[in-house]
């Protein structure tokens, strides 16, 4: 293309223009660097066009182009020279000019700067009648006014975008202006608002880089509302986006977002790495705002590490960073934080005069989740008692009128520990049970249990708070403090387990199953699918019954003759909150520091189901668990009537991430306590418990093995699995003496040498198997290979979801020896048909072989290798478990 002489193009030029900048248009956002290297030479051929406004609309598409490439000093400079070329604002070109330096300011957190270039602009469109134009400019307002704070409502501005753009027809302008909606949503504390919008947004055909921008937003959403898994999914979906794009500030936010949700569920490694990322792509790209609050997260995480001196700098860094802009939402934020830290290193002025400041901000805007975060600040570092209550009391409100439970639950929780800490007994007892329901009640509203695992762990803040009030209470705080234990322990098979049955759904989606299985052999989805599928539903909540709460009397009630004690996942600050009861005694409880050789060795017998990783449960040098750990899970006077003499029983609940540790292999006196005492592993708490009726026995041996000395007690065994399966039902002794495979969830099955499937959860759960015992001879059987904080879900408490009253099953590989696993299998067998209960069944058994044992058994899996019988390994991995 030439330039023309004359200082206006002919005709045919300024059509090869204008089809040239619409094909650019198309790819401005995938393509941008393309559009800047294919403008330049339309900007030598329109410069000398004196009476067009071509060369301004080259400069307007450059400028869009800068923009998306983060470049704000390039978006003005081409917009400035653009405005300088034309007559004023008569061409509406001009109007496109300003839309893209005010959103541009936007983007780096320039909204007051915005705000003019974007007034000017809606002006112009107006007179021009340019409906969509208008509706980019008012939702870009909208957002200038949303995060400049000032006394303009951003509110009916975006939803007079929203009305615009769909008069005008233009969809993109429409969901930006949904988007934008659901965060002033957000900031106002309106979450079903919010995620209707953001809805609206990401509905139908949306364009790659709008969909990370609007899967950012939802995943800010999620995490608001404690959904950590589901924003983390939205902002992963994000960041590959982002990335394909090279889009490096969506890259930054998306770093600094995940670090926000890595922090909140204690993973500080992975949070303070994101964050060091987000710093250096913000200072990179020369972005204040986002850098300031990476910077305002970091220093609580260098304060978490001891750094104090690093806290200070990065949070007066994170002032300045906001000081520069317009950010007053972020600008308060980061002044609550100043406070905060500033009061730790001894800077009680300083504190103040952040506080006063944070508070005048907060006060001129509408911002409800900025007023609850600064009461709270108030009641934590505030002045006197009565002002901390009432802070504290404010902010509970504020979560409540938003219907943010987790919000309300924490203030509440703070306002209990400062009537605690004053002795103001009854105070606190009231506050407690109240932030215990609305507790529940968030807990509770999380339906999925991948979701909900996340959600809890999130909430240690509140239950750590609620423990140590109660603790501080002594016998008053007592009951509260047993109920809050139990309560911590996983949702979603409370219901069934007290129900003795599964949902409907679940025994619908069963039903299905038997149904195609029995027409045909080939399955539509492989069955380790259908597993998935099943645990998925077995753990889920049902929101319209909700979990079967218990309380820790009705749960002893249940269990009269025996000791209970009951552990929580461990606090924020360590500690380990274990509740007990022996027989005629009231409950007692205690938080149990944890030092690191405590979860040091926790760890190490976590990852004892890997045949390398064995050592702990044999080498004598490593038994040093067997006799530290009884000093932390089992209390004092626990132990003390655990070595008393007559017949001990005790009911155990432990919470997923201590159910791997094998406490009935800790020794008291030199003799482990599952041979002492008759130990129930109980799988989640009931006020019931079901009565063993054992009518037939129906037995599966696996006639790849030997199985010597279970033969010498039941004669007539099933060899075929699937005969096995069909003779399965209530009121029966049930015994599967085979391999044991580990998985996640539910999918773990039993299967014959030759690989044959002998049982797996959708077997377990095909027929009523009420009142019934079984014994699973296997690997991993009783084992929950989960994460911390999910459903123990497993092959034997899928039996006892199926109606069973109690089974045995294997917590670890157990070895397939007849001089250990053998000789505890055959005389617990024996004496439970003798008419023993399962725990005191394996007792039996257990002391046996104990009194008995051989000098030395073999090592499972290393051929010529022996240990110790005395070895857990040898004879620990057999665990009875009930509800």
């Amino acid at each position: 293309m030439s330039a023309s002489s004359d200082s206006a193009p002919t005709p045919a030029e300024l059509g090869a223009v204008q089809m040239a900048l619409i094909r650019l248009d198309e790819i401005c956002e995938t393509e941008p660097q393309k559009v800047i290297n294919d403008t330049e030479e339309l900007l030598r051929v329109c410069a000398s066009w004196t009476r067009s406004d071509a060369y301004a609309w080259v400069l307007a598409l450059r400028a869009k182009a800068f923009r998306f490439l983060d470049r704000l000093t390039a978006v003005l400079e081409a917009a400035s020279i653009a405005l300088r070329s034309i007559d004023g604002d008569a061409s509406s070109v001009a109007a496109h000019l300003h839309l893209e330096s005010g959103m541009a300011l936007n983007q780096f957190g320039l909204a007051r700067e915005a705000v003019g270039h974007l007034q000017d602009a809606e002006r112009i469109f107006a007179r021009a009648g340019d409906d969509a134009g208008r509706a980019w400019v008012l939702v870009s307002l909208a957002e200038a006014y949303a995060d400049g704070g000032g006394s303009e409502d951003p509110e009916p501005i975006a939803r007079l975008a929203i009305e615009l753009a769909q008069q005008s027809g233009d969809g993109r302008a429409e969901r930006r202006g949904w988007k934008q909606l659901a965060v002033i949503c957000r900031y106002r504390g309106r979450p079903v608002d919010a995620l209707e919008a953001i809805g609206h947004a990401l509905a139908g055909n949306v364009l790659p880089h709008a969909r990370a921008n609007y899967l950012l937003e939802l995943g800010h959403l999620e995490a608001w509302l404690g959904h950590y898994a589901v924003s983390d999914d939205a902002y992963q979906e994000a960041a590959v986006i982002y990335a394909e794009y090279g889009d490096q500030l969506g890259q930054a936010n998306i770093e600094r977002a995940l670090a926000s949700n890595a922090l909140i569920l204690g993973r500080n490694a992975q949070g303070r790495t994101r964050l060091d990322r987000a710093a250096g792509l913000y200072r990179q790209i020369g972005n204040r705002t986002g850098l300031g609050y990476v910077l305002r997260d970091r220093c609580l995480v260098r304060l978490t590490e001891g750094d104090k001196q690093g806290a200070v700098e990065d949070v007066e860094e994170a002032l300045g960073c906001f000081r520069d802009g317009p950010g007053v939402i972020g600008l308060a934020g980061t002044l609550r934080t100043a406070a905060k830290i500033r009061q730790l290193v001894g800077d009680i002025k300083g504190s103040r005069e952040a506080f006063g400041e944070a508070e005048a901000l907060t006060q001129d805007s509408d911002n409800p989740l900025a007023e609850a975060g600064l009461q709270l600040l108030l009641a934590e570092i505030g002045g006197t008692l009565d002002a901390r209550l009432a802070a504290g009391m404010k902010a509970a409100g504020l979560y409540k009128k938003m219907g943010i439970q987790d919000g309300e639950a924490y203030a509440l929780s703070h306002i209990a520990g400062l009537h605690a800490g004053e002795g103001r007994v009854d105070d606190a007892v009231v506050v407690l049970r109240e932030s215990q329901r609305v507790l529940r009640t968030a807990r509770a509203q999380v339906l999925d249990p991948g979701r909900r695992g996340d959600h809890d762990f999130a909430l240690r803040d509140v239950t750590t708070n609620l423990l140590t009030a109660s603790q501080r209470l002594g016998d008053a705080g007592r009951d509260v403090f047993a109920d809050l234990v139990l309560d911590e322990a996983p949702l979603g098979l409370r219901r069934a387990v007290s129900d003795q049955q599964v949902s409907a759904a679940t025994r619908d989606f069963i039903a299905r199953i038997q149904g195609i299985s029995r027409c045909s052999d080939d399955l539509a989805f492989p069955r380790t699918h259908l597993l998935q599928r099943l645990g998925s539903s077995i753990a889920s909540v049902d929101l319209e019954e909700g979990p079967a709460w218990c309380g820790f009397n009705d749960f002893a009630a249940a269990h009269p003759r025996d000791a209970i004690l009951a552990v929580a996942s461990p606090t924020r600050n360590h500690a380990l909150p274990v509740v007990w009861k022996l027989p005629g005694s009231e409950p007692e409880v205690q938080l149990v520091g944890l030092d690191s050789e405590d979860v040091s060795q926790i760890n190490a017998l976590s990852h004892a189901f890997d045949a390398a990783r064995t050592d702990i449960l044999w080498r004598p040098e490593l038994l040093e668990w067997q006799s530290r750990l009884a000093g932390v899970l089992v209390p004092r006077p626990v132990q003390t009537w655990l070595v008393g003499s007559g017949p001990r029983s005790i009911s155990v609940l432990l919470p997923p991430v201590l159910t791997h540790v094998p406490i009935e292999a800790l020794l008291l006196d030199d003799q482990p306590i599952g041979v002492r005492a008759a130990i129930t592993r109980i799988v989640v708490p009931t006020a019931t418990r079901l009565v063993e009726q054992l009518g037939e026995t129906v037995a599966y041996f696996d006639p790849g093995l030997e199985w010597s000395s279970e033969r010498q007690v039941l004669a007539n065994v099933y060899q075929d699995a699937e005969d096995f399966r069909a003779e399965l039902g209530p009121g029966q002794l049930i015994i599967a003496a085979c391999h044991g495979e580990s998985a996640l969830r539910a999918e773990g099955s039993l299967v014959a040498a030759s690989g044959e499937r002998v049982l797996d959860a959708i077997d377990l759960l095909a027929q009523p198997l009420s009142n019934s015992v079984l014994v699973l001879e296997a690997c991993f059987a009783g084992r929950y290979m989960g994460p911390r904080t999910g459903e123990p879900l497993n092959l034997a408490t899928v039996s006892l979801l199926s109606g069973a009253a109690s089974v045995v099953a294997g917590l670890f590989a157990i070895p397939a020896s007849d001089r250990c696993t053998g000789v505890i299998v055959a005389e617990l067998v024996a004496t439970l048909l003798e008419g023993y209960p399962a725990a005191e069944a394996l007792r039996r058994a257990r002391e046996r072989y104990w009194r008995a044992r051989p000098e030395v058994v073999g090592v499972p899996g290393k051929p010529g290798m022996t240990m110790c019988s005395s070895a857990p390994w040898a004879w620990a991995g057999l665990c009875a478990y009930s509800r």
